[in-house]
Order: C-alpha cells, then sequence, then structure tokens
C-alpha cells in the first residue's frame, strides 16, 4: 500500500483511530518507521492510536535513531495540537484526495520544531490541509521551515496592519501610515527575504472606478467604499506592499488585519492622495458569503469634520 491508502485503510477499518489526524498520524508512521512490516507489533499500536508508544518502542529497539525520535515526538506535538483545530472544520469522510508526498515534506519540516507558538502554526497548517486538501503548498511548508519566532512575530505585527482586498491581504504604502504604526522598511525587506511580502514601491493595487457606490476594501469590522459621478477613462492606483501567495496563506491561519484605527488612517491617506472619487468609511452590519450589509454613517467624513473642527 501506499501512503494514502495506508491513511484509508487505517481511517475505515479501526475505529480506535479517532479522526482524519490520527489516520494521517498512523499512516506517516507506518509508511516512515515500519517500512511495509505491517504484521509488526507497532502496528497494533499504530491501530489504536497509541502513536507515543510506537516511538519509544522503536527507540527502545534501535530502530528508530535519538534524531529521528525527537523529530517524531515533535510531530506528534504539532498533531496533537492539529486534533483540536481539526474539530472546528469540516470533517473529511474521502481520503482519495491526499497528497501524501506533502505530509512526507510537512514531516520532515515539523520535526525540527520544539517552540510551542511555532509548533501551533504549523498544527493549523496540517488542521487545514487535512479538512481541505491542497490548501497550503508544498512552498508554504519551504518558507515557514525557515522562520524563527522572531521572523513569525514580525510578520504577524505587519499582519495585524494590514488590510484585506478581494481574497489578498497587502500593507498599506503610504509614509504616514508607515510610521504610524511603527514599521520600517527594513523589516519590510526582511519579510520579502523570507518570501512573504512584496517590497517593490511600484506595485499598486489597481482599480477602475464604476459610476455609483461600490465596496473596495476592509478589515474585519469597517470597509471603505468609494463613488464617482461619472465614468472614469483610467485605472485609480491604491500603494501597498502585497504578500505573496505563501504570505497569504500563513497570514489566513491567524486572521490579523488592520484595527479599526488603522483602517482610518489607512482611509485617510487614500482619501487625501485621490480627488477622483469619493471615498467613505462605515461600520459592517453583517457579512454572509459575497454580501455585506453596512451601517449607512459616513465615519471617514466624521473623523475629518472632528479634526477639521480641532485644529
Amino acid at each position: 500500500m501506499n501512503g494514502t491508502e495506508i491513511i484509508s485503510f487505517l481511517s475505515e477499518n479501526f475505529p480506535s483511530i479517532a479522526n482524519a489526524v490520527s489516520a494521517v498520524t498512523g499512516g506517516l508512521f507506518t509508511a516512515i518507521f515500519l517500512r511495509h512490516n505491517t504484521a509488526a507489533k507497532e502496528f497494533e499500536k499504530i491501530k489504536a492510536g497509541h502513536f507515543k508508544e510506537v516511538a519509544d518502542e522503536l527507540l527502545k529497539t534501535g530502530e528508530m535513531t535519538h534524531t529521528e525520535y525527537y523529530k517524531a515526538n515533535n510531530f506528534l506535538a504539532v498533531a496533537q495540537k492539529a486534533d483540536k483545530h481539526y474539530a472546528k472544520l469540516p470533517q473529511r469522510d474521502s481520503f482519495d484526495a491526499y497528497d501524501f508526498d506533502w505530509f512526507i515534506r510537512f514531516y520532515e519540516a515539523v520535526g525540527n520544531i520544539s517552540n510551542e507558538e511555532m509548533q501551533d502554526l504549523w498544527a493549523k497548517i496540517l488542521a487545514g490541509e487535512i479538512s481541505h486538501p491542497s490548501t497550503y503548498s508544498l512552498r508554504t511548508i519551504d518558507v515557514l521551515k525557515n522562520l524563527n519566532k522572531t521572523d513569525a512575530s514580525l510578520f504577524e505585527k505587519v499582519c495585524m496592519h494590514s488590510v484585506f482586498s478581494d481574497g489578498k491581504f497587502f500593507l498599506p504604502r503610504y509614509d504616514k501610515y508607515l510610521d504610524e504604526i511603527g514599521i520600517s522598511y527594513s523589516e519590510i525587506m526582511l519579510l520579502s527575504e523570507l518570501g512573504l511580502m512584496y517590497n517593490d514601491g511600484t506595485i499598486v493595487l489597481k482599480f477602475k472606478p464604476q459610476i455609483g457606490t461600490n465596496i473596495l476594501l476592509s478589515n474585519r469590522n469597517l470597509l471603505m467604499t468609494y463613488t464617482s459621478s461619472s465614468e472614469i477613462n483610467r485605472m485609480i492606483n491604491i500603494n501597498q506592499y502585497p504578500f505573496t501567495q505563501v504570505g497569504y496563506e500563513i497570514a489566513s491561519l491567524k486572521g490579523y488585519c488592520a484595527s479599526n484605527d488603522d483602517f482610518m488612517l489607512f482611509a485617510k491617506e487614500v482619501s487625501a492622495g485621490i480627488k477622483d472619487v469619493t471615498f467613505e468609511v462605515h461600520r459592517i452590519i453583517n457579512r454572509t458569503n459575497n454580501q455585506v450589509q453596512y451601517d449607512a454613517t459616513d465615519l471617514l467624513a466624521e473623523k475629518l469634520a472632528t479634526e477639521s473642527n480641532a485644529g
């Protein structure tokens, strides 16, 4: 049996294999350590979901080195955390779509991760990939394995000040905005070198205004609209440092985005630099699939009026 077939076999035949995470874990242990010797007593423990006992026994008999044991235990710690995340996701009843090579690459990468916070990040990736195959690329694994906790903390900081647009994240590229949130170009350069962002100052978010009021950007609670009373025959640019696809995949795990204050600051910068259309900011009332309901009050106009009066 190949790896995917082992996972299916375990999940379909042994109720003690609690869920898909356990089935994947058992499939990996079988393929990597039992070397197709499915009659071994360790396989009986795998069928029972006793993966730590399998690792202990293999180390004791010399069939697993101390290095392999260290990596196996790091993976098991991640798998245990992934169990909790997977419980909140859609459960799979078929394993045909799994790419076993992806799980092998994941195992090899996560074996050297002992920091608990980083393990939790990896666990979310494992749970997400099991729930929705092909969600995370091999490139994401390769990039993430080279991140240390300092790098991850910096990326998290950038995510917390970034804006969501049409399935993509970007950090607004406006000097006043970047100064206010305390993110330097050298930090953006580092994230670019790590494969998480683009640091090219010529990349912009382009859109061609349509007549009427249209939703443009959002964070978790607010959205920005633009209104044009006439057709504008040119593209309008919003300055950005966009995330790479890998950066987007990792950022989506945390669900961070710009705070309301950040979003208002960003909207001010956009509104000040583009005079062809009118920008507004509204509070989101409800978001369902592709439909968004929002309050009619223009928070941007209120903020600009308050600041003007205060000045």
